[in-house]
């Protein structure tokens, strides 16, 4: 599978303007409505950071960032490493490398960004085969009709279901594989373009 020939990799350069950081509060609540049970509340907060470049082009733009908390101060140089779908116009930030520190910071995680891709997709096909699979078993197994008004009930059902089951294993194992090797291959192209911005 190759799964650069799906991703678009890119990059932005440009100076640090100004940088500012905040924090939403979520609250969610769960069960309640009665006396003797209390409600469950569950509070998360998520961080966000905006960081404002000039480009080599002189244009001033927003980087915004979510989940981080990169030490960035005006005047120090960075670059930051996108990706995308061919086929999807949705881009991600994949790393920040600031030049002056010589720090590179990860934005999200190769395994996370082959997700948010899509790369490797379920399409059902495994379900479909277990399906095959258990009613050939049943088919093969069930005795002859002219022998027992229900023949369908006298066929292996539990073969059927245990073949079904290792067959759905085997599709999971299979599709775990390649999402581990599609995140592999990110992560090899991002480290060396994280190497050639170094260098520049």
């Amino acid at each position: 599978m190759d799964v650069l020939s799906k991703v678009e990799f890119w990059q932005v350069d440009g100076e640090v303007l100004d940088t500012d950081r905040y924090s939403e509060t979520h609250v969610q609540t769960r069960g309640g409505g009665g006396y003797a049970r209390a409600p469950s509340v569950r509070v998360s907060q998520t961080a966000h950071q905006d960081v404002w470049i000039r480009e080599n082009d002189g244009h001033e733009r927003a980087i915004q960032l979510e989940g981080t908390n990169i030490p960035l101060r005006p005047s120090q140089r960075i670059t930051v490493v996108c990706a995308q779908r061919r086929d999807n116009g949705t881009g991600w930030m994949c790393a920040l490398i600031n030049h002056a520190t010589g720090q590179t910071h990860e934005i999200i995680s190769p395994k996370v960004l082959q997700q948010r891709l899509r790369l490797v997709r379920i399409t059902g096909l495994s379900f479909i085969l277990a399906l095959a699979v258990a009613a050939l078993i049943v088919f093969l197994t069930k005795p002859p009709s002219g022998y027992f008004a229900h023949p369908w009930r006298m066929a292996e059902w539990g073969w059927a279901i245990a073949a079904g089951v290792v067959v759905l294993c085997l599709g999971g194992w299979r599709k775990s594989r390649l999402a581990g090797r599609a995140a592999k291959a990110l992560k090899a192209h991002i480290d060396a373009a994280i190497t050639r911005a170094k260098q520049t």
